[in-house]
This record gives C-alpha cells, sequence and structure tokens, in this order.
C-alpha cells in the first residue's frame, strides 16, 4: 500500500500543473512564456537493492524493491524572470526484507518495533515546488530559489536519489559571471529520499538543528575547474571542500579532493559514543582517469585522517542527519574506506562491448592499523548498462551490479575480537538493479 500522504495537495497541483500550458494554447491572455515555455516529464524508476553482511557479529540481509514514479513541471518565466517548476513522487512497494531501511528505498512507517520488514510501505511526495527568478545573461547572471528543491552538488549539500530523490526547504540562488560561479543556500527542513514526512536537520544523538547554510565558488575555463565550498549546519558541523578538476592531456583527467569537517559546540557536547570522531576529520584524495574510444580506466588513492580516543573514527559524509553530504572522492561505499588512517585505492573501468551495451569494474581495496593490528578492507563489483539506440525505446536504460566485500566485524567504533585476540573478518555481498524510463508529454 502506498502511504497516503500528500495525495490530495498532489493531485491538485499535477491538475494545475498540466492545465495551465493546455489553457494557453486556446487563450491568449495566457500566451506568455511562462506557460508556452513550460514542459512536463514523466519518469520511472525500478530499484531493487541487496546487501548480505556480518559486521555485527550476526548475518544480517538488507533489501528492498521499489516502483518509482516521477512527474517533473519546469514553468517559463513570467516577463522572462519569475517562474515556478514542481515535482511529484510515488513510490510502489514491490518487497522488502527486515533491514529494508538501510537501502534508502521504502518508507519506514514504524507500526512494528525492530528492523520488521511490515514496516515497509510506499509513499508519495511533492518533492520539489519552489518559486523562480532569473536576471541577466550567461555571461553575467542571477537566480533564485525559494521552497522546497533538490540541491545536486552544492555547497557542501547534495541530492541522493533512489527510487525519489531527497529534497531541502528553504533558499539557493547563484550569480555567474564569465568563468566564476558563486551560490548559497540557507535550508531549514528536508524530505529524506524514502520518506513523505518533512523532518528537521539533527545531530547524532537526536538533537535539532535550526539550519544548514552552505556556499561555493567556482572557477571554471577549458582544461581547468577548480571549487572550494563550505557549510555549516548550526553549532554542530563545519565543512570545507576543495575540488578540481584537470585535463591535463586530450584523454587525461586529474582530480584532487579535500575535504575537512570540524566539530562545534552540539558535536563536542555529544556522548563519545555518538562521535565518529574527536575534533575534526580530514580526508585528501586523488584520481586519474584516461579515456579512449570504446573504454576508459579511473585509478584513485585517498587518505583519511580522523582521530578518535579509544575507537576508529571515520569521516562524516552528511553535516547532520537527514540532510546528505558532498563527497566525490572514489572512496565511498557506505561508512566503509573512510576511517583514520585508512589508505584507500580505487579503481573503475568501463568497456563499451557495443554502442548500446557497457560493462566494466568498480574496485576498492584499503588498510589501516588499530592497536597495532593491520586490518584490511576490499571489495570488487562487476556491473552492465544497457542504454537502447532503437526510437521505440528512447529513455530506457538498465544498469546491474554486484560483487564481495570484505572488512571487519565492529560494534562502537570498535573492531570484535576473537579469543586469540585477532580482529574478526567480515564478508559481505552486494546487488543492485535499476530501470530507468523518461520520456516528455509537453
Amino acid at each position: 500500500m502506498i502511504k497516503k500522504r500528500c495525495t490530495k495537495h498532489s493531485l491538485l497541483l499535477l491538475a494545475g500543473v498540466i492545465s495551465l500550458p493546455l489553457a494557453a494554447q486556446e487563450n491568449s491572455m495566457f500566451s506568455n512564456q511562462l506557460f508556452t515555455d513550460s514542459s512536463l516529464d514523466f519518469s520511472t524508476r525500478n530499484m531493487w537493492k541487496y546487501l548480505n553482511e556480518e559486521e555485527t557479529g550476526k548475518k544480517n540481509i538488507h533489501s528492498a524493491w521499489g516502483q518509482g514514479i516521477t512527474l517533473d513541471y519546469k514553468s517559463g518565466y513570467l516577463a522572462d524572470m519569475i517562474g515556478m517548476d514542481a515535482s511529484y513522487y510515488g513510490v510502489i512497494k514491490l518487497g522488502a526484507s527486515d533491514y529494508f531501511a538501510s537501502r534508502g528505498i521504502l518508507f519506514n512507517d514504524g507500526r512494528y518495533s525492530g528492523a520488521n520488514k511490515d514496516n515497509a510501505s510506499g509513499f508519495n511526495k511533492v518533492g520539489q515546488l519552489y518559486g523562480k527568478m532569473k536576471a541577466g545573461d550567461d555571461a553575467l547572471g542571477a537566480n533564485l530559489y525559494g521552497g522546497w528543491k533538490t540541491l545536486n552538488k552544492f555547497g557542501a549539500l547534495t541530492t541522493s536519489n533512489r527510487a525519489a530523490p531527497n529534497s531541502y526547504l528553504g533558499w539557493s540562488g547563484d550569480i555567474n559571471f564569465d568563468v566564476y560561479r558563486l551560490r548559497l543556500a540557507y535550508v531549514t527542513s528536508s524530505y529524506n529520499r524514502d520518506s513523505p514526512d518533512k523532518v528537521s536537520f539533527a545531530t547524532n544523538d537526536g538533537q535539532s538543528l535550526t539550519y544548514i547554510f552552505t556556499g561555493d565558488v567556482r572557477y571554471k575555463s577549458e582544461n581547468l575547474t577548480a571549487q572550494y565550498f563550505y557549510g555549516e549546519s548550526k553549532d554542530y558541523l563545519q565543512r570545507h571542500g576543495l575540488e578540481t578538476e584537470w585535463n591535463a592531456l586530450k584523454k587525461l583527467q586529474i582530480g584532487t579532493q579535500i575535504y575537512g569537517t570540524e566539530g562545534q559546540e552540539k558535536w563536542k557536547s555529544m556522548a563519545a559514543s555518538k562521535q565518529s570522531f574527536d575534533d575534526s576529520a580530514w580526508h585528501y584524495a586523488v584520481d586519474a582517469r584516461w579515456k579512449e574510444k570504446d573504454w576508459f580506466t579511473k585509478v584513485g588513492v585517498a587518505y583519511t585522517d580522523a582521530n578518535k580516543t579509544n575507537g576508529i573514527g571515520q569521516f562524516p559524509r552528511h553535516i547532520s542527519k537527514n540532510s546528505r553530504g558532498t563527497f566525490n572522492s572514489m572512496a565511498t561505499a557506505g561508512l566503509d574506506y573512510m576511517r583514520d588512517g585508512e589508505t584507500t585505492f580505487s579503481l573503475a573501468t568501463g568497456y563499451n562491448l557495443t554502442p548500446e551495451l557497457t560493462t566494466g569494474i568498480y574496485a576498492n581495496y584499503a588498510f589501516f592499523n588499530f592497536e597495532n593490528q593491520s586490518i584490511h578492507e576490499s571489495e570488487v563489483n562487476l556491473y552492465a548498462r544497457w542504454v537502447p539506440s532503437q526510437t521505440q525505446l528512447k529513455g530506457l536504460s538498465v544498469f546491474v551490479m554486484a560483487g564481495p566485500g570484505w572488512t571487519y566485524q565492529q560494534q562502537n567504533y570498535r573492531p570484535i575480537r576473537g579469543s586469540d585476540g585477532e580482529v574478526q573478518r567480515a564478508k559481505s555481498l552486494a546487488a543492485e538493479l535499476v530501470i530507468d524510463y523518461k520520456f516528455s508529454i509537453f
């Protein structure tokens, strides 16, 4: 059953959104760019994610399967200045295991205690509804947005899309001048990607945070892109980031990422068991990508510094609960590969078997020391992507990935040891399937 949230308002909004552009074709009083330049896209996403792991010392299966539906409306601009965009998201439950919630696809309605698969349900929401204003042009221009909106790789925040995306409530905007861009955002609430409920940002111990402020400055030329960003969840965490991309050769691109996080008053006041690091955490990464006509290879190395007293520290990707953090290092896989003192080597390859079918490998290998014992983590994933070229299948894509992983058993930021004092190993198997389809209604 789909969770009945926002249904009445969703249907009213969609009816109004669809009817206005149609009315513009029939009535000259509506014949301005606000409606004539509008568009409505329909898309679906069928997503299944599976994880079989034993990191806590016992085997747990995390599995969720959902069908997502999206209606995405974008208006034109009244007087070439003002407009409004809106997006409706619906997710239908197709299947779930007891630990489904970790997959971020289905809504956990909390009817039963614990990690119970019967808590899984579908939902629907108007995830985006915002006004927009613009001025200027591509050489010198500005945009302002207010309302519910996705923010993809925007300063310290980003949007993550499963069957539906997460979004934020607040204000955002940008100013473009030649090769420079400045963006700022102030947000106070969010919709998680697997929920129809409006939620506040929060600390790891459940304290509410009133806002997140973030922004970035970018320089982009033909061969170099450099961006610095800053973000702060009020009185909790500060985030700094510096990212670069350099086209060293026609076929070679080199990237760097530096991320720093500093704990503020509310972070320092939490119990140590809730802190993933003591005072600050840093992540440094570099990668190189070589692209040929039918294949590419990308390699990367990363290092994390996240000291934690009496435990294994971790770099936190997100600067609060109920938000998603910008993190473009290759060393990203859940909580792995970002532990204190950890060095990670990454590999991504792809080969076009045909113009429609690409297959490849994504792998990580990492190591660090804790209390004079070496700990290793790794994973190897095989993937394939099919994007048919037939006109009848335009807008369709299929992605599948699966592979094993190896890490260590842990609890409360400390490894679990056996009777011989050795850190206990943990194996995993992960898989996912994503089928996307999109077409334009008008």
